[in-house]
């Protein structure tokens, strides 16, 4: 029986690995919006993609959180994803779990609390990401994207963005 579980795992496995196929090489771009939460704040983006092996990319990706209450920030993220191509079943459908490192920066804006000033001050969390996102092909070349992660850091956060990709 024990024999009977391993085998199914084992052709489980391969069949996933031979059902995603996202080439070695492949690069794009992503330009993206989106909200963070605490505080809900909207952001602007890019990110980059290059896959370092079949089904494997990195994706490093900058974002700048506009101002909220006197708080802005400028975050920067280096992820992973693992491509999961659904085309057999759904045409031009990928989607990927994440997971990679975080650098948050963040300032925030000289103020007055009850009469009394408050300096500027600005900061740096260092946290991991974890989340999921996918992408529908437009073209052989563009593609739109929507993802969410969840930072854990000392600034614990939720992320969502949608974007326009190019492939080349």
């Amino acid at each position: 029986m024990k024999k009977l579980f391993l085998l199914l795992a084992l052709v489980a496995i391969t069949s996933t690995a031979t059902f995603a196929q996202i080439g070695k090489g492949e690069k794009s771009v992503v330009a993206n919006a989106g909200f963070q939460s605490d505080p809900m704040r909207f952001l602007i983006g890019a990110q980059g993609r290059y896959n370092i092996i079949d089904n494997v990319r990195i994706a490093p990706e900058v974002s700048f959180i506009f101002p909220k209450d006197k708080v802005m920030g400028l975050d920067i993220n280096l992820n992973a994803h693992y491509v999961f191509d659904l085309s057999s079943s759904a045409e031009g459908l990928s989607l990927y779990p994440l997971a990679g490192f975080a650098m948050q920066n963040y300032r925030i804006a000289k103020r007055t609390f009850y009469g009394v000033e408050i300096p500027s001050s600005s900061g740096t969390n260092f946290g991991f990401n974890l989340g999921a996102g996918g992408s529908y092909d437009l073209s052989s070349t563009n593609y739109l994207n929507a993802e969410m992660k969840y930072t854990f850091s000392d600034g614990d956060c939720f992320t969502f963005t949608v974007g326009y990709g190019f492939k080349f």
